[in-house]
Parts: structure tokens; sequence; C-alpha cells
């Protein structure tokens, strides 16, 4: 794979030297006597004409250590993949870019790749991510120095923070329902059942890989009856399981689609301890909930529409308490994956521009209400920006809250690339992005 690891150097710093100074900051009022928010210098990290990416959005792609990322690279980004066709998962030099190829996947897609994760426990040695084998979609951990990988039954769609548990939703059904995030030839062992009493969020031990059915969709179908989507013959599913800070609940969405001819997806958020107990709805169904992040252990930060709002706006709230109350009015003004640094004090999201043709990199100050963009990122054709194959910006954080990682379209090749945006003050920046 020479290819990948040595890429032209010379092109390669040459595409690490493009950045996309910040625009003039959005102020709330009030805060005119503040100092400016921090800019971005913004980096292509690996290679064309290979696609390389990491997918979703909220995970950190860098170890422990930050001397490295962990992503995917595609031969194609045209269509969806085909049953049996693999991504190669690899490591990323933070300092150089590149990409040295590790592994081969055939469990993943463009938008949540195959749920990579750093292993809280070595996180500096150890990845987990998701993989077929015949006897269905697995969890694999592999040790990136030695090579030496075992197994897990589930699929994961979240890791805790401390390293003991994941999350589970079953792929077949994800598939099904919503093939832009399934993984290609998953089988939903359910697909006759409208709300399946054996399907679920399910809790792995990502030692023994012994796990527990959570909750049921079958146990919120029947909580949320008496609603009109909730009828008796929609299907629905489960979705974007996320743990909080300390992996004592954790959230997820219910998802049914409205009826043809032009149906849409609609969601309700729910919350959970993590033994399955105290099932609460925080978002209900009709206010079409999509991204979202724990902002600590009791504060959550979702899209979702406000009474009175035809677009989708980023709202904090208490777990449980329904205090919902809008981010950055007049800046934050559409649907976005959200992203809360380390220590809670900025969020970095990113924002569709059909206008311009181009996905912007947004950073907000959570305690002084300010925002500012850090990046313009064009995406050459419509197909890139929505669809099955939108090119989402998934903005992550590294560990320290002073870099964010981006997938975005490469300006030269229109290839699908990482990307890294370094925070740096402005002129009189006093504040510290790292929270």
């Amino acid at each position: 794979m020479n290819h990948s690891n040595h890429w032209r150097r010379r092109d390669l710093l040459s595409l690490a030297a493009v950045y996309w100074p910040a625009a003039a900051p959005a102020q709330e009022s009030g805060a005119a006597a503040l100092p400016p928010l921090p800019e971005a210098a913004v980096r292509v990290m690996t290679p064309p004409p290979r696609h390389h990416f990491f997918g979703y959005y909220g995970i950190p792609p860098w170890n422990a250590s930050q001397t490295r990322l962990v992503c995917l690279e595609s031969d194609f980004q045209d269509r969806l993949p085909a049953q049996g066709e693999k991504a190669r998962i690899g490591l990323v030099d933070a300092g150089k870019g590149g990409f040295e190829p590790l592994a081969e996947t055939a469990a993943w897609n463009f938008q949540q790749g195959c749920m990579l994760f750093w292993r809280p426990l070595a996180a500096d040695r150890e990845i987990l991510f998701n993989d077929r084998r015949e006897r269905g979609f697995i969890t694999v951990v592999m040790d990136v120095e030695s090579g030496r990988q075992r197994e897990l039954p589930r699929a994961i769609a979240a890791v805790g923070n401390r390293g003991q548990y994941g999350l589970c939703i079953d792929y077949g059904r994800q598939g099904r329902m919503r093939k832009v995030v399934g993984y290609a030839g998953a089988e939903d062992p359910y697909a006759s059942q409208p709300a399946p009493k054996d399907d679920g969020v399910w809790r792995m031990d990502l030692r023994t890989g012994e796990s527990k059915l959570l909750v049921s969709i079958a146990e919120v179908y029947e909580r949320l009856r008496g609603h009109p989507l909730i009828d008796g013959r929609r299907h629905m599913f489960f979705q974007h399981a996320v743990f909080n800070k300390s992996d004592t609940r954790f959230f997820f969405l219910a998802r049914v689609f409205t009826d043809p001819p032009r149906p849409e997806l609609e969601s309700a958020m729910f919350t959970a301890a993590t033994d399955g107990s105290a099932l609460r709805e925080v978002i209900p169904f009709g206010r079409g909930v999509s991204h979202f992040e724990w902002r600590n252990d009791r504060e959550i930060i979702a899209t979702f529409r406000m009474e009175g709002s035809r677009e989708k706006l980023h709202v904090l709230f208490h777990d449980g308490e329904g205090d919902y109350q809008v981010l950055g009015r007049g800046f934050l003004t559409s649907d976005g994956h959200c992203s809360v640094s380390p220590g809670g004090e900025w969020m970095v999201t990113d924002q569709n521009v059909s206008s311009a043709m181009e996905k912007r990199l947004l950073l907000y100050h959570l305690p002084t209400g300010r925002g500012t963009v850090l990046a313009r990122m064009p995406m050459k054709e419509p197909r890139y920006m929505g669809g099955d194959l939108r090119c989402d910006l998934h903005p992550r954080w590294n560990r320290t809250g002073t870099q964010i990682c981006f997938d975005a379209l490469e300006q030269r090749s229109w290839s699908r690339q990482l990307h890294v945006a370094t925070l740096r003050p402005a002129t009189s920046a006093s504040a510290s992005p790292g929270g």
C-alpha cells in the first residue's frame, strides 16, 4: 500500500498549508466588549486520489497522546457500498498526515463510517470497529501495534467513556428503514414486526461480550400509544445511542416514517439509566429531533423544531426537565451536527448553505452566546450537499479542545478527505477553546 503511506510529500504539505480564515463573529446583544473569538487554520490530512473519512461526529479520532488519528479509506464516493465491498482502516500521522493501512471492514457507510473508537482503557493502542462475519455483524477490538484482534458478538453504536460497556443497535433494521446508515447485506430479523420486543438498545460488556437488552422497541411503542404516528402498523426503529460523560445514562432516537407519497422521518428522543431503568421521553414526536450531544451528565444539546419554528434549531436542556433554551439566535439558524468541547465551554457544528453550494464549520461559545464561522467548504455538486452521498462535515474535537477534525471535499481533486482545524487566538482573544 505504498501509494498511501508515501504520497508526494510536497503535495501534502501544500494542501496542509491551505486555510480558510474565520469570518466576522456573530455576537448576541451585550457581547461587544468581549474579546474576539478564535480563528482556525485548516489542514487536509489525507492524500487523494482515494477517499478518506472518519464518518460520525462527537467521537475523537485521535489516540490518547494525540499523535495519530484513525479513519477509513475507500476507492469511491459516488455510490453507496455494495454487499461485500470493503473499506480500509488506517492511521494518520497527526503532524505529517498521510495514511497507513491497518485492516479492512465490510461494515461501513459514508455517514457513520464503521463506528471507529479508540478503546478508552487502552486509547493509544486499541481501536474498536464494526465488521461482518459469517454469523453476522460484530465488533472487532484491534491492537494497532501488534495487529492482534479479538471479536465481540454485536456491532457497536456507542462506547462508554469509562470503557466498560458499548451500546448496540441492530444494523439490519436500521438499513431496512434507512439505507444510508445501514450496512449493505444486513438483514432485519424482525422485518415483519412494527415493534419487536426482542430488539432495541443493547448494552454489551466490551471485555466479555455479554449483552443485555436495555430498552426494547416494543416498550417505547407501547409508551407512545395514542400518538397519531404510533398506529400499530407503522414500523419503528432505534438509532444513535450515546452515553453521557460518566456513563450513568444514555439517549437514543425512536424513529418512524410518515406516510407516502412524501414520507418524512419523524423522531423522539429518550434517555435511560445504563441498566435500562428510568426511561424518559425528553423530546416528543413532532419536533423532528435529528442531532445531539451531551454537554455534561445532565445537559443535552439537540437540534429540533421549537413550537412555531419551521427550522430545526440548536437547543440546550436538562435531561427530563423540558427547560428548552434556544442557542445562537440569528447565528445557529438551521440543523447541524453539534459536538461539545472537553469541559463543555465550546460547541462546534456544521451548516448547509445551499445558495453557496457549501458547508460551513461553526464555533459557538456557550457561556457568552457568541459564534463565528471557522471554515467554508465548497461541495461542488448538489449530491454532496444532501441525499445519500452527502459529505457532512460531522465535526469532532480532539481530547484537549484545541483542534477539530471533520470530513470535507479537497478542492483540487474533489475527493473526500480528512481535515483538521487548529484553533488559534484572534488578535486580542484571551479565551481558551479547551473549555
